[in-house]
């Protein structure tokens, strides 16, 4: 028993921890070989789909609209995209498009953009957000872009919405760049940052109901304390070693 516990707390102290850890979507057009790449005549190759894997939170590849798109070097081996197509005023044919898909509910922490105009490129940039892939996008900003790449860090977008029944929430996003003079705007990385809502304190009285009971042996808790045969909501080892997490 001596042996178990320790071992057991490590356990769940991880589990806990990487639930409720923060989760990445990161688009950066990286230099190296994918299923999506981005190509032009004067320019390099970036790989369009986001470059980190999460276990719970995933991203769609962006999707460029009415637009042409190159590769812009950065430093070795990343770029940023430089887009061509703007239109002086907000235009439904010209815009950035990805959505996000997530395995349990999450909160959007912050949506990161980091990016720039050329000199008569779009002054003005639209950021439209909807927490469902499949609803109505909303107005999150309408910014001044900055002169050379800078971040813009918008928070507050609130909570992956999951329709009633479904195993998967989603998200949308909507950039678009406009009042401009003919040149193009780039954008060097958009990450999206979402943590896990907690749902530590949720159903706790359904889960008690429906809790493996053994009648055999005591039950002890984390501590290694015998609690007896009926024991309240919490994480025990029990005569067959079976683990519940309420």
């Amino acid at each position: 028993m001596a042996r178990i516990l320790p071992l057991l707390l490590a356990l769940i102290t991880s589990q806990v921890a990487s639930a409720q850890s923060s989760q990445l979507i990161d688009y950066e057009w990286l230099n190296e070989p994918c299923d999506d790449m981005l190509h032009c005549d004067i320019g390099c190759s970036a790989c369009n789909p986001p470059i980190k894997k999460n276990s719970v939170l995933f991203g769609t590849n962006i999707t460029f609209i009415g637009l042409s798109t190159c590769p812009l070097p950065i430093t070795s081996g990343d770029n940023a995209v430089m887009t061509h197509g703007w239109s002086e005023q907000v235009s439904n044919d010209h815009y950035l498009l990805f959505s996000g898909i997530a395995g349990v509910p999450m909160t959007i922490d912050s949506l990161i953009i980091n990016h720039t105009s050329a000199t008569n490129g779009p002054t003005r940039l639209k950021v439209e957000f909807s927490n469902n892939a499949a609803g109505v996008l909303h107005e999150v900003a309408d910014v001044q872009v900055p002169p050379t790449f800078d971040d813009h860090v918008f928070t507050d977008l609130g909570t992956i919405d999951f329709p009633e029944g479904a195993v998967m929430g989603s998200f949308q996003v909507r950039l678009t760049p406009y009042y401009g003079f003919g040149e193009g705007w780039a954008v060097n990385s958009v990450r999206v940052v979402a943590t896990p809502v907690d749902q530590s304190a949720v159903g706790i009285s359904e889960m008690y109901q429906n809790r493996t009971m053994n009648s055999v042996g005591p039950w002890f808790d984390v501590m290694g304390r015998p609690i007896g045969t009926e024991p309240s909501p919490g994480v025990y080892i029990g005569p067959t070693k079976r683990v519940r997490v309420f």
